[in-house]
């Protein structure tokens, strides 16, 4: 089973913006360049995370993106479930796409539901001030709020 490459780009997006921006806005421009994520697929991305209510944006000059709410509050499953929807390994467990021949009687069945409860609980764990943390751990530099002051 595969993370969707959106999915992926969505919780490394949603973390650049906690650890480099805090609480101010950070630019789709920097987010871009240090996630090396082009501008018009990350515009896609933050978009979903925009609707699904995890994101906040600010227009203008100063303006970008900032979490909706504290980053402990936000989990890798709200990112996921926002970008790519429910975590589903195979098609018998996808009440909108079942098409198992032998669904009622089908003894593996058990196996991917205990997959698939083992990811969500896992990723419902894992928090993007987790994340932060565990960046501040490895030693990633921040850059927090690079503000131009302008003297005459």
């Amino acid at each position: 089973m595969r993370i969707a490459t959106l999915s992926r780009y969505a919780v490394r997006a949603a973390f650049d913006i906690a650890y480099h921006g805090g609480d101010q806005s950070t630019p789709i421009k920097e987010i871009s360049k240090r996630q090396k994520i082009s501008m018009r697929y990350l515009e896609q991305i933050l978009n979903k995370l925009l609707k699904a209510g995890l994101l906040k944006s600010e227009r203008g000059p100063h303006g970008g993106y900032m979490l909706s709410r504290p980053a402990s509050k936000i989990t890798v499953l709200d990112i996921i479930n926002a970008a790519q929807g429910p975590i589903v390994p195979v098609a018998c467990l996808d009440e909108k796409r079942r098409t198992c021949e032998v669904f009622p009687d089908c003894v593996t069945r058990h196996v991917w539901k205990t997959t698939q409860s083992m990811l969500v609980e896992y990723f419902a764990s894992v928090t993007i001030a987790d994340l932060c943390t565990l960046a501040h751990e490895q030693g990633l530099s921040r850059e927090l709020g690079q503000e131009f002051v302008y003297e005459i």
